[in-house]
């Protein structure tokens, strides 16, 4: 069961293996309003897999925000069709059933999920050598200068 977070729903869930280069994970994939998430049992995914460290210490859930994903597609897997989400910097493949269906709901969460992380817009913009862009305080709505820990003008923490 998918421990979800505030204001976090589950758009759809199934049974799924993962394949990785160190073989296949079986597990539950769910997509969610705000991320990808993977139940498995047994051993964490190796690390550069594509899935952060467990969401809790006393489960093997690990997400992956839909900022991360950029596109969502079917294609001929080593066995069959399979689900490839390109991330970022990863690609997975994941064998599910349904592979339309998966298709249209991650593309689906992936054009209405959150927005990237500030700090990931205020690292892109200094990585192309310009100026961070100014923080808006989710509390007040007023922005406050780049790197600010705290908002200017109410001093919410950032």
């Amino acid at each position: 069961m998918v421990l979800l977070q505030s204001g976090e729903t589950p758009l759809k869930s199934g049974n799924a293996v993962v394949l990785s280069g160190m073989g296949p994970r079986p597990g539950v994939f769910t997509v969610t309003n705000m991320a990808l998430v993977l139940e498995t049992s047994g051993a964490p995914p190796p690390p550069g897999d594509g899935w952060g460290p467990p969401t809790t210490g006393t489960t093997n859930e690990y997400r992956i925000g839909l900022w991360r994903v950029r596109q969502a597609q079917s294609v001929a897997g080593p066995s069959g069709p399979v689900l490839q989400i390109n991330l970022m910097k990863r690609v997975l493949m994941i064998q599910t059933d349904d592979l339309p269906g998966w298709v249209r709901v991650v593309t689906e969460a992936q054009a209405h999920g959150p927005p990237r992380p500030p700090e990931v817009e205020e690292r892109r913009a200094m990585k192309k050598g310009g100026v961070a862009p100014p923080r808006r305080c989710t509390y007040c709505t007023q922005l406050s200068p780049p790197g600010s820990i705290k908002c200017v003008s109410c001093g919410a923490s950032f």
